[in-house]
């Protein structure tokens, strides 16, 4: 159960990829996992000069990686499942993705490195 599922493009140019994989687990029970990547072009004429140096780890543009998951899913089912699971995402973490300025955020969150970010403050 590997393949493209959909492919949906916001109104600022991010590109978000739907694939579906998952396998059935248990008589007529499915496991649902659908793997989404959204392709994020920088533009680095417009990004602040605190955040340029991270960009250019970038070719062009960033990848935002989620994995969704659902178990117990009956065979008849499936297609209105994986479909429900989509415009869930849309809904809920597509209006983070169509921010004009999401690129910027991405790149400053992942500039921080995980340790420091999970550092208590000794202040």
């Amino acid at each position: 159960m590997n393949k493209r599922f959909d492919k949906v493009e916001l109104d600022n140019g991010v590109l978000v990829e739907f694939n579906l994989q998952g396998n059935r687990y248990f008589g007529d029970y499915h496991r649902l996992q659908i793997k989404v990547i959204a392709t994020i072009p920088l533009d680095d004429a417009t990004l602040p000069e605190d955040v340029r140096d991270t960009a250019a780890r970038h070719v062009g543009f960033i990848k935002y990686e989620k994995t969704l998951e659902r178990m117990g899913v009956a065979t008849n089912q499936v297609d209105s499942t994986v479909q429900a699971m989509i415009d869930d995402f849309i809904k809920t973490v597509g209006c983070y993705l169509e921010k004009k300025h999401f690129a910027v955020y991405w790149l400053r969150k992942n500039m921080i490195t995980r340790s420091d970010r999970n550092r208590f403050s000794s202040e």
